[in-house]
């Protein structure tokens, strides 16, 4: 299967990218679109930015080594942040580009090869865009999602260029084009924002999303309904999650009793979250000073059937 990997799954961005790139600039260059140009940058950028994703995949790919303990996923999350400042920059080219053409306009030609070659470019990123979005689900991978998320962008750019040629074609108005530009400029602006304050989050080891630690704590009820999660810490690199939870147990238990409950927490959580990296910080149960010993101890923990203290 083609997309037996992640990596693999970033191959077709980097080949529709570069069909793309190639199309787009000859036909700018014979249009004199600025709308068409601005276009031909952005693709340029998805490409630049899938080549940048697909390396990423290939060094967070590696097992973790002496050096670096938990493993390389963090990638995953650098390639995202540069894939986001690289669409600011572009942002900020087009935005130049198209005051540059409102004071000087140029007279676009080729007009139907240019606005076939748009419909043609939203077409492809739709596709590739529908499969590297499964992809990334498929491998929880930030790196894809963000890639997918880029080419998405594109889908609308280019509409927005086509929309400022048609209207270019039937008025001879170079506004329109001028002003499709900065349509598109201001798309992709608000793009990269959102695609470098994803990655900043990684990066920056942000706690998982709130529904992930609560299905956490629902594993851990269903164990031991008794069992008492005294504190969760979470984040997230690549497609890795870390788990620190603390419990409380019963302090009457045997090493074995505990390590085993630990154990079968373990595989509960990694059920759930393929890949997970789980520690657990077991402490004692607070008693009172009247339940000393465990043939008086009746705390909840003590009586709790799911996993019974041999006597």
């Amino acid at each position: 299967m083609f997309f037996s990997s992640p990596q693999r799954a970033a191959l077709i961005s980097v080949g529709s990218n570069t069909l793309l790139v190639a199309a787009k600039i000859a036909v700018a260059v014979l249009s004199g679109s600025a709308a068409l140009l601005s276009e031909a940058l952005h693709s340029g950028l998805d490409l630049l930015a899938s080549f940048i994703a697909w390396l990423s995949l290939r060094f967070a790919a590696h097992p973790p080594d002496r050096e670096h303990p938990y493993g390389h996923g963090k990638w995953e999350n650098i390639s995202a942040f540069l894939e986001g400042l690289l669409i600011l920059a572009v942002a900020v080219w087009v935005f130049y580009e198209a005051a540059q053409r409102f004071v000087s306009p140029v007279i676009i030609t080729h007009l139907r090869l240019a606005m076939g070659v748009l419909g043609g470019s939203a077409l492809v990123n739709v596709l590739v865009s529908w499969t590297l979005k499964r992809s990334a689900r498929r491998f929880d991978s930030v790196a894809l999602e963000a890639d997918a998320a880029h080419l998405s962008t594109d889908v609308f750019t280019s509409i927005g260029a086509l929309a400022g040629l048609g209207g270019y074609y039937l008025t001879r108005n170079p506004l329109f084009d001028t002003g499709a530009a900065v349509l598109v400029g201001a798309i992709i602006f608000a793009i990269g924002i959102k695609v470098s304050h994803g990655a900043l989050q990684g990066l920056l080891d942000t706690r998982l999303p709130v529904e992930e630690e609560e299905t956490v704590r629902e594993i851990v009820s269903q164990i031991t309904p008794h069992l008492e999660l005294k504190d969760i810490v979470s984040r997230k690199a690549g497609p890795v999650r870390y788990l620190d939870l603390t419990l409380t147990v019963c302090r009457w238990e045997t090493l074995d009793q505990i390590h085993q409950l630990c154990d079968n927490l373990e595989e509960r959580i990694a059920v759930r979250f393929p890949g997970a990296r789980i520690f657990i910080h077991p402490e004692p149960c607070l008693l009172q000073q009247q339940t000393q010993n465990a043939a008086t101890c009746d705390c909840p923990l003590r009586l709790n059937v799911s996993y019974p203290i041999k006597e």
